[in-house]
């Protein structure tokens, strides 16, 4: 199980946006120093190159007699030019003004400058004046008369290149802080809504009042739209499961109430000593035993429920529906048809299966009118075992047809012949049992209209492998 996020969503948000934010300016930074120390370096190679192609062919003797001249003194700034003989001995040396620096130069001897030449490359300080070093360029001179070696302090570029970098963080700090702020504002506003729905959802836990809906502040295709939708549907299902369960518990209240009044009744006419002849108390006695029983039923068809609700597991075993069925019905007006030739065998529970049949059909004959045909038909459809229970009664309406299962329904309770009727079929509960058996084998139930008038109850299992 994961841990719970210590951090709100606000500021996860936040979080995210400005880690991207400084990640992107890195990579930015990163990327233009880079870029800008390669762009001046290309600048000082081809000003050491223009050097090269200056000096490269002046004698040696004429640059010391006139290294003062403007053709020389030009280059100086910033430069170190150094002519070297073929063992890479140093013969002469020019450095420009206030330059406090030399290049740590290899050997150069004649192979070494052959690999060297006419290729730029960088350097230490010999001095370790400063630690930005040389840009140096090595050429061969004519004749064999030794190197030149023309090298470029490039402290002016490392400081130029600092200067940048300094520059570069306090502008990408002051966008970061700028990017914070407007963040900040953004996520407040872009969370608003959740805030409102998140208020109205305390309000409705706090008042109780499940008709309230939160509400839907942005459009059904936004994730805050589709919240609202899910969060009203949810209190919706909310709001129904409560109804029902008011009404579930005020109708068991009730028929709970109708035997609990009878017996008391009952037993106070019996301590009043209203009945006193031998006769009158026995019939008493036999209706309280009958009140009784039909609590003690009411109680166990509601356990059953629980039960069921709980999804506790049932006792599986091959189950073949024929003989169940036979079972069921064997004392009940009745016909039985088979469908098909095949075994509708089934993997369930005996008992629970066999009150499927004994609830269609008590329920068939309770709500149909003396003499009405009933039959039970099962048999083997495809995959699936089939069981129907067609009578030819008044049939069911559509508009109940939703809400039959549900537990206390009754289309019409004065429809009923039998007014002493068992609590399972009188209450209302016996096609919820019914559906919730079936649900808890992985079948379903539904009512169809049988042909010519009359009402089907259809049930289904899966066939056992």
């Amino acid at each position: 199980m994961k841990a719970p996020r210590r951090w709100s969503l606000r500021a996860r948000l936040l979080t995210g946006v400005l880690t991207l934010v400084a990640a992107g300016f890195a990579c930015a930074g990163v990327a233009s120093v880079y870029l800008l120390r390669g762009y001046l370096t290309d600048r000082i190679d081809e000003q050491l190159l223009i050097a090269h192609h200056e000096l490269s062919d002046v004698p040696l003797q004429q640059v010391k007699d006139a290294s003062k001249t403007a053709r020389v003194t030009a280059l100086l700034d910033g430069y170190v030019l150094e002519w070297r003989d073929p063992q890479g001995e140093l013969l002469y040396r020019v450095v420009g003004p206030g330059q406090q620096g030399e290049p740590k130069l290899p050997t150069l001897d004649q192979s070494t400058v052959k690999q060297l030449a006419a290729k730029p490359f960088h350097v230490r300080n010999a001095t370790e004046y400063h630690d930005a070093g040389f840009r140096v360029l090595v050429s061969e001179r004519p004749n064999g008369e030794g190197s030149l070696v023309i090298g470029y302090d490039f402290s002016e570029t490392a400081k130029t290149m600092g200067q940048f970098v300094v520059i570069e963080l306090a502008v990408m700090l002051t966008v970061l802080g700028l990017s914070a702020m407007l963040g900040v504002a953004m996520v407040r506003v872009g969370l608003r809504p959740l805030n409102e729905v998140e208020q109205t959802a305390e309000e409705i836990i706090a008042g109780g009042d499940l008709s309230r809906r939160v509400p839907e502040l942005a459009a059904p295709g936004t994730e805050m739209g589709r919240l609202s939708i899910t969060l009203n549907s949810m209190l919706a299902k909310i709001e129904g499961s409560v109804a029902r369960l008011r009404r579930f518990v005020g109708d068991a209240s009730h028929e709970l109430r109708t035997p609990v009044t009878g017996i008391r009744g009952l037993a106070e006419l019996y301590r009043q000593g209203a009945v006193t002849e031998p006769a009158e108390v026995a019939a008493l006695i036999a209706r309280i035993e009958a009140e009784a029983t039909r609590m003690g039923l009411l109680v166990e068809d509601l356990l059953l429920l629980a039960r069921l609700d709980e999804e506790r597991p049932l006792r599986l075993e091959r189950v073949d529906l024929v003989p169940v069925v036979a079972e069921a019905i064997e004392d009940q007006p009745v016909d039985l048809e088979l469908i098909g030739e095949a075994e509708p065998i089934v993997v369930g529970d005996e008992d629970r299966l066999r009150q499927v049949v004994t609830n269609l059909v008590t329920n068939a004959l309770t709500h149909t009118p003396a003499g009405t045909p009933v039959t039970v038909r099962v048999g083997v459809e495809g995959d699936r075992a089939v069981l129907e229970v067609v009578d030819r009664g008044p049939g069911i309406a559509d508009e109940h047809r939703e809400q039959i299962f549900e537990r206390f329904y009754r289309v019409d309770p004065a429809r009923a012949r039998d007014h002493e009727r068992s609590p399972s079929t009188g209450a209302g509960l016996g096609l919820s049992i019914v559906a919730g058996i079936v649900a808890a084998h992985g079948g379903k139930v539904a009512i169809l209209s049988t042909g010519g008038g009359g009402a089907t109850f259809r049930v289904t299992f899966p066939l056992a492998a």
